[in-house]
Formats: structure tokens, sequence, C-alpha cells
């Protein structure tokens, strides 16, 4: 089923801050807090170190020295926020998850980071595939768009973090005391920080430390800690992120399998150096859109009933894309960036792509443009009235792309999710499977060939054309999952 959300843009106030039902934050008090309310993450390595080390090679620690977000959030979201009074608010907003305290601070917008962090000091924990890390870096090299990497590879040693750069850390989420509503959305959280107060919550059973005093939190237990910044409304009243919202609607939710469970596998150990051996407890390297997490979270099944075929007739045979293991709609998160696709082509015996078999049009449906990859000019990086076009996926055209456009009030397709008014998407649900017909003409040149159709199923986590306009590196195109079939082509 293909969905197609059109939004009721909200009354903002504030200068572009969003009021919604339940909800009001006053983003122009003075800030309660200070950086200084806070200890710094390196702090905590002395008793929680392979914590520290998880953190460090995870997407939190680099929630606002990330290469993308350093470099979306500078030249695009503090701009908007300073140029166009419905976006007041942004800069502040973006700081909410990517740097709370910061945010909390008022902070906003924090010095650029000096130290970016690049995406490939993730990427590497999640090879598992590879005996080495040599090995490791070698198949990133052969796999590059945009080769070489292993210059620009670095060292996911444990690091120093301070101030805005810390991301979303240990003692933040561990000072959390409750959500300000019951709907947990838009960084809605209530911290407990600050001169004399040093409780860390978490969800361990009898915790106790020499150093600060512990709590039992339901709320570190639950999904609802995680909605706080993967549930978003933009200032137009758009749910631009809703991966907990998502959650919510299907049998993981019922059966009380948190994020927490997939994301931070819980393991036997002792969560500090001087604390009890444990049955479980969780990591801390939040796992995501990486190949660990990406392969086998769906399965494509090709339904080619023959085995051999004439050269120069065609034939009909269908892909099932299903078994979607995720907790949540795939792919999720920032979905104005993130795509998953189905290429479906014909290839010799040694790998060589022989023809690509696009995906017919739907002529039924009037959004089925936005599904099918296109390399058109009609994406833009900002709002469309504040910038050049880019191509809008940047993939070979004619694939079925399961995604979510974002567009704005041009009715454009927008990578700044702050402008989107309405989103129309496709993107794959828990336990539902999708069937997409295909019709091969077989061309006369393959005659005598043995022949492998084979379907692949890929995800990203953003368009090639966007990495190159923001002169960051293109992120790696993952295999999710592929089937091929064997045919033999007969001379006519």
């Amino acid at each position: 089923m293909k969905r197609n959300i059109s939004l009721i843009v909200l009354v903002t106030v504030g200068g572009g801050v969003l009021a919604a039902p339940g909800l009001v934050r006053a983003q122009k008090q003075q800030p309660k807090h200070a950086l200084d309310h806070w200890e710094d993450p390196y702090h905590c390595v002395g008793c929680h170190q392979e914590r520290f080390t998880d953190w460090s090679a995870a997407q939190m620690s680099c929630g606002f020295t990330g290469d993308f977000f350093q470099t979306q959030y500078f030249q695009y979201a503090v701009v908007d926020s300073q140029r166009d009074p419905k976006m007041a608010g942004l800069a502040a907003d973006c700081l909410g998850c990517h740097s709370p305290s910061a945010y909390l601070s008022g902070l906003v917008p924090p010095p650029p980071s000096r130290a970016l962090d690049n995406y490939w000091d993730q990427a590497w924990p999640w090879l598992g595939s590879y005996q080495t890390l040599g090995q490791a870096r070698q198949a990133l090299d052969n796999a590059a768009v945009n080769p070489p990497y292993r210059e620009r590879w670095r060292n996911s040693r444990p690091v120093t973090k301070q101030d805005a750069d810390r991301g979303v850390f240990c003692d933040f989420c561990h000072s959390i005391k409750s959500i300000e509503n019951r709907q947990p959305f838009n960084h809605n959280y209530v911290p407990d920080t600050g001169p004399g107060r040093n409780t860390k919550r978490a969800d361990l059973e009898f915790p106790w430390s020499p150093y600060h005093e512990t709590q039992v939190s339901e709320l570190h237990e639950s999904a609802g800690l995680c909605g706080i910044c993967h549930n978003e409304k933009n200032p137009l009243g758009v749910w631009v992120k809703a991966t907990h919202i998502e959650w919510t609607e299907t049998r993981y939710a019922k059966r009380d399998l948190v994020c927490q469970w997939c994301h931070m596998p819980p393991r036997e150990g002792k969560p500090a150096k001087m604390g009890r051996e444990r049955p479980w407890n969780h990591a801390h390297w939040f796992g995501g859109g990486f190949t660990g997490f990406v392969e086998g979270a769906a399965k494509v099944t090709l339904a080619v009933d023959e085995t051999a075929v004439r050269a120069g007739s065609s034939i009909s045979f269908e892909v099932s894309v299903g078994d979607i293991a995720t907790g949540h709609w795939f792919p999720t998160g920032a979905t104005e960036e993130r795509d998953v696709w189905l290429h479906v082509a014909v290839f010799d015996a040694d790998g060589n792509e022989l023809q690509h078999i696009p995906v017919p049009p739907d002529p039924n449906d009037p959004n089925d443009r936005y599904f099918i990859t296109s390399n058109i000019m009609e994406a833009f990086p900002s709002h469309s009235s504040y910038g050049g076009a880019l191509a809008r996926d940047a993939l070979p055209e004619g694939d079925r792309i399961y995604q979510d456009i974002f567009l704005d009030s041009a009715g454009k397709a927008t990578f700044g999710q702050w402008y989107a008014v309405q989103i129309v998407g496709n993107r794959l649900k828990p336990d539902e499977t999708r069937v997409e017909r295909y019709t091969w003409p077989i061309r006369a040149d393959m005659a005598g060939q043995d022949v492998y159709v084979r379907a692949s199923l890929w995800y990203r986590r953003m368009a090639d054309s966007h990495a190159e306009h923001l002169g960051i590196d293109r992120r790696l195109h993952l295999l999710v999952s592929e089937d091929e079939k064997r045919i033999h082509v007969i001379s006519n």
C-alpha cells in the first residue's frame, strides 16, 4: 500500500517554534543550564570503559560532529533560521536532539566543530563478515563510489569530546528524569542536572556507584526514551520523523520488544568496572543503518517459472519484497534522505550486466513517478526558493524505489525536512510483502547463452547527488537481499 500523507499546517508561535497539543516550549526564556552541568563523556571511561568505547564508535557520539549534520546545519538550517521568520526556532530545534547540552545552555548556534567525524569512522564495527580490519578496508575501497577512502580512514579509538561536540552523550541521557508530555517528540525531555544534582538513571536493578547517585528508571527501559528525538514535527506541523510512532503499530510493540533490544542488544558482564556480574546489560553502540543491520532487513524472491526462453520473445515475472524484519517502516529515520530500491537486470556468467529491466509505471497512481528512480532535477537541498535543483535519486533510472518524498510549498522535493508541507511515500512496513511485476523482452543477441535474471534490494543513507552538493563523502550502497535465476536463451 502506498502512503500519501498531506498534513494540515499548524499555527506556529514564538517565531516559528511549533505549538502542538500538549507540548509548549518556551525557547525564549533564559537558559536554565550551562555546559558544565553535565560531565564530559571522557569522565565516564574510568568505570565504564566498555560502554565508552561503544559510544565513541556510535552515531550518538557524532550527533553534532558528523560531516553530514555539520554541513547541512551550518549551510542551510542556520541560514534558513536567520532569513525566514517561519523558521526562527530551527537552529535551536536541531540542537535539541543533535547537541542537547548546547540547546539547553542556549548556545545557539554553537561554533562549528573543529574535527568532523566522517561516517566511515562508524562503519567498520559493523563489517563483521571480514576477518581483519585490513580486509574490511580493502572491501570498502573496492566498493567505493568515490575512491580512495583509505586516505580518509580514521581510527575510532575513544576520544575526548567537550561542549557541543559531545553530541548525545552519557551524562545527558542518564540524567533525563521524564518526558514533558505523554507523547514523546521534539526533544521534550526533562533533564535533572546542575549543581548539587548527580543522579544517574538506568534500567539496572539495584544499581550502586561510589561516584554518583543511582536510580532505577522505567523510562530508560521504554521505547518512549527513544521517541523523544525519533518522533519529530517540523515547524509546519508535519511529522518528518516517526520511527517510534511506527513501532507502536507493530507486533514488536504488542510483545513489548522495545528499541533497546535491537539497537542496544543485551549481553552478559559488568556494566561498570566495580559493578557486579549481571546476566544482561545493554551494549551502547546504537546500531542502525549500517551493514550488520541492513543486510537481511527484507527478503527478495524472484518468481520466474521458465528455465529456457526464446530470443526475441518476452516473458512476465514477479519479484516479491517481504519478511520485513525491522520494528518500524523500512527505511526509517530521516526518510527524506534514506532510500531502499529494487534493481532488476540480466547478467552474464561473469556478473556483467547485460540488460536492465525497468519496473512498469502504474497509470492508476498519480504519485507513482516518485517511486520509480529518476534523475530529473527536481530535488532541492532546502526550499526550492533558495537554491538550484539536484538530481532527485541519482540512481539508474527505472528501478522501484521505496522512499518518502518531502514536498515544499512549491510542490518540489526537498532535503530540508523543515520545509516539508506534504509527504508522499511507499516505504515498506513490517510483515508486509510487496509484489512487483516485470516484463522481460529477451534480446536477440543473447541467443545461445546462459544468463541470470537477478533482483537486488539496496539501501543507502543519502542520495549521492546531495552528498556531492554538500561536499561530503557519498554513502555506500548496501545490499539488503537478492535472488537470481539461471535461464538458457534459445536461438530462433
